[in-house]
């Protein structure tokens, strides 16, 4: 079968491989050269290719704004002739979050635990096994918090993406990694265009805000909500709008021209967890407690609730999103028996199979005269590798800096090895010697251990407070 081949304006060839991802305006395509995609409008109702040529004029105008300049998006690099349409760069080892996360082709996990679930509840047990295969609770906190900080920076610019959606938020395949892009961001407009723009409630079916389905208009708090739909859908393995009476109004539909979910999400039914109104629980049959803590619960009720649903400025804001996944990311622990992820403390037992477990934990406190004022704390299991503890613990989050880390810590058979230490603190010993620590130092049989630490560049001193329950 011949493929479809697409000339730039530049009079390069592009040919069509397969279909990365399709969606309300148009379809994703692989090409054969390396890292090279190619978006493709076309009539959503027919799914024809869009030739009107004067609209690529749209692609240009996105491709040479200022603002997005090292924000991780795939912007259109060459428009195409003949038809709508242009081509972007992709990472290698990138997949959607709808593809990274669905168990499909990973290698699954056995174990004690996941095997007798299985046995007491098939569809559960298959369901949490593949979440684990995928990275579980922690790539998905982390991927999103990515994601979040990508969205925070175009809403920062007077932008709104417009078309979120897991086909459209790609992630690193690897499991142990979360790097984060957005692609198809031919949608990106300047929020007092896109409040006024009336395009039929173009979305990706099943992620969008209430208002979108009225064609109201799109904003930053339109965008808030598709992602809060996504976050909810993929930690919980449910949709937040998919619950028994939802079910029954879709039983009583004889025909569905788009996916059951997106007929939820139009503001009539409440969402699946709402506080005041259970007449649409969740009919999905996973623990949607267990993902779900409490700082995480009030955002979502803040988007979800009828309050939310119909006055979006009461909604979570993406910097919210950011602060509240990275707070609860750096309290993520993977249970050593069932290799489930949950929220961790100090006394770390396994909610899922009651196993305790070995962890270490900081705490790191700004000293303002003689008061300690407590700055933020994290949590992991003890494992073989390095924990790399982020720069958030001292300075908090920066949404530009959410890989960079203040120091490492690494078990060793009798004791634990602080090193790597970031070159804008001084860190010393918080005893009668004051030491200053440099490189590489080791711990032998000490379970708890409190350093000071001092930002070269302003003169802030913390305390940090490193507990390791074995």
């Amino acid at each position: 079968m011949a493929k479809d081949i697409y000339v730039d304006t530049y009079g390069r060839s592009h040919v069509a491989s397969k279909v990365l991802s399709s969606g309300g305006q148009g379809i994703v395509y692989l090409t054969e050269e390396p890292n090279v995609l190619l978006k493709l409008e076309w009539n959503p109702m027919t799914q024809e290719i869009e030739k009107d040529t004067s609209n690529n004029d749209k692609f240009d105008n996105i491709r040479i704004l200022p603002m997005l300049e090292n924000t991780n998006l795939t912007l259109p690099q060459t428009i195409l002739r003949n038809v709508v349409g242009y081509t972007m760069k992709m990472l290698d080892g990138m997949v959607s979050f709808e593809e990274a996360f669905s168990g499909d082709d990973y290698e699954l996990p056995d174990n004690e635990w996941i095997n007798n679930m299985k046995e007491a509840n098939e569809y559960l047990g298959d369901r949490l096994q593949k979440y684990i295969a995928t990275g579980g609770m922690r790539k998905r906190l982390n991927a999103f918090l990515n994601a979040s900080c990508v969205l925070s920076k175009i809403h920062a610019s007077g932008l709104v993406y417009c078309d979120i959606s897991e086909k459209n938020m790609f992630v690193s395949a690897d499991p142990q990694m979360s790097h984060v892009w957005l692609i198809d961001c031919d949608n990106l407009c300047f929020m007092k265009e896109s409040i006024k723009k009336r395009d039929g409630g173009l979305h990706s079916p099943g992620y969008g805000a209430p208002e979108i389905y009225e064609d109201k208009g799109k904003t930053m708090y339109s965008d808030a909500f598709s992602f809060a739909i996504a976050l909810f859908w993929e930690l919980t393995m449910s949709h937040p709008f998919m619950g028994f009476a939802a079910s029954e109004m879709l039983d009583e539909l004889d025909m569905l021209d788009a996916p059951e979910e997106d007929y939820t999400c139009t503001g009539a039914f409440a969402w699946v967890c709402d506080e005041e109104d259970d007449s649409n629980r969740s009919s999905s049959g996973m623990p949607i407690e267990m993902f779900i803590n409490a700082s995480l619960f009030e955002k979502f009720q803040k988007t979800f609730s009828e309050n939310g649903r119909r006055n979006r400025q009461k909604r979570t804001t993406m910097p919210e999103w950011t602060y509240v996944l990275a707070k609860e990311l750096d309290h993520v622990v993977r249970c050593k028996c069932c290799q489930m992820d949950y929220y961790g403390n100090k006394e770390s037992v396994c909610p899922w199979c009651d196993a305790e477990n070995s962890v270490i934990s900081v705490s790191v406190y700004k000293l303002v005269g003689e008061r300690k004022e407590f700055k933020w704390d994290f949590v992991h299991e003890i494992s073989e590798g390095a924990i790399n503890i982020p720069m958030r613990v001292l300075e908090g989050v920066n949404s530009n800096h959410l890989d960079e880390k203040a120091f490492r810590i690494t078990c060793v058979e009798d004791g634990i090895e602080i090193g790597d230490l970031s070159n804008q603190y001084d860190f010393f010993l918080n005893n009668s010697t004051g030491k200053q620590i440099y490189g590489s130092t080791k711990f032998s049989s000490i379970n708890n251990i409190i350093l000071s630490a001092i930002d070269r560049r302003n003169g802030n001193e913390y305390l940090l407070e490193i507990e390791v329950k074995q």
